[in-house]
């Protein structure tokens, strides 16, 4: 194996719900907005049942071949040449959620918090940071996020609690207002979103206990899609569909309202770092699926002189294919959900339904509860 480390499940848990909900809370709330409005919540819940399929699936599918991860497995379902291919677009597509992933936090910065600073400056930095780390292995990124997650959690909910006082229920009805296909409409991006949970299935044969994959995607699929939950009603319950859609970081403008006695203000920088801190730490995640799948794919013996490469082609890509916030958030919507679903549930579907079919691999399922 390229890599000897192993995790526990609870940081695979964690890993998974830092992958999803680090960049979800930037532009998932007006995606689904704008899609279902004051019915967005209920979007997101569907988007959960929808994912949690889609880990069902992908913990079946590695775990029908056992120590595989799934640049290995399509060769063996496939054949050497289609299984490459296949394998490299994997590659491909993680690298390109890395971009995105660099572009959406750039222009962020650059249109919110430091309009002064190239972007470039920001992304060397941040890149700089993600390759140490990627480096450093699986079990170093699980340490990282160990610190960060906890803290993550603590301020979001230490925010929702002081705006409470300036959420409405009445914003989120009527509900089913405009129908279910409506809702249906709104969860596609979010599916997409939780589909990320597609990279534990780089993860799995480096589980100290693979047999409790299942319980690891289930529980990570659940947790963040609460998480996209309250990011979706947090905004809504105070600005209402038509203010929340208006926004392009929806949480980020209602931390800024916060206000306790005029005292307790400006609050907006707390978002600000977990947001960036929660970006690197998902990088680091994708960088080293994306650098372990193209090294069991070139057959290297080491990832890790790939991950300053691999950075470089990211920084470069953030800076050229997603210059602007408009065109960063039109792809989002419009054409990540498809685009991204292809690789988290189609592709996964096509390999786990051949393998059955020609009988290929192992039919214990090895999973417990």
């Amino acid at each position: 194996m390229l890599e000897s480390g192993k995790i526990n499940s609870r940081q695979a848990i964690w890993l998974m719900i830092t992958l999803v909900v680090a960049t979800a809370g930037v532009y998932a709330p007006v995606v689904a907005v704008n899609a279902a409005r004051q019915d967005a919540w209920l979007s997101v819940i569907f988007a959960t049942l929808a994912a949690l399929l889609i880990a069902w699936m992908i913990v079946r599918l590695i775990l029908r071949f056992p120590g595989k991860t799934i640049f290995e497995i399509p060769e063996l379902v496939l054949g050497k040449v289609p299984g490459k291919i296949i394998a490299f677009l994997f590659v491909l597509w993680l690298i390109h959620i890395e971009i995105l992933v660099f572009s959406e936090f750039g222009n962020f910065m650059l249109s919110s918090v430091l309009p002064g600073t190239p972007m470039v400056v920001n992304d060397v930095v941040a890149a700089v940071m993600i390759a140490y780390i990627t480096r450093n292995g699986l079990e170093v990124i699980s340490r990282f996020n160990g610190l960060f997650l906890p803290f993550f959690l603590f301020s979001m909910t230490f925010l929702a609690l002081l705006a409470f006082k300036d959420m409405e229920s009445t914003r989120l009805l009527p509900v089913f207002d405009d129908g279910v296909a409506t809702i249906m409409k709104g969860s596609a991006a979010q599916i997409a979103w939780l589909g990320e949970v597609i990279v534990l299935a780089v993860i799995i044969p480096y589980l100290n206990k693979p047999g409790r994959a299942l319980r690891v995607a289930f529980l990570a699929t659940l947790v963040s899609g609460f998480i996209m939950t309250l990011n979706v009603v947090y905004p809504l319950a105070i600005f209402g569909p038509d203010l929340t859609a208006s926004f392009f970081y929806p949480i980020y403008s209602a931390v800024r309202l916060i206000s306790i006695a005029n005292f307790l203000e400006r609050l907006e920088a707390i978002p600000v770092v977990i947001w960036i801190a929660g970006g690197i730490i998902k990088v680091c995640i994708l960088r080293y699926a994306a650098v372990l799948g193209a090294a069991q794919c070139l057959g290297l013996e080491d990832y890790r002189p790939l991950v300053l490469p691999v950075g470089a082609v990211v920084v470069a890509g953030s800076l050229h294919m997603y210059q602007d916030v408009t065109v960063t958030a039109a792809f989002v919507s419009d054409v990540w959900p498809f685009y991204a679903l292809t690789f988290e549930a189609g592709i996964p579907l096509l390999l786990l339904v051949l393998a059955m079919a020609r009988g290929l691999g192992s039919k214990n399922k090895g999973t417990d509860l």
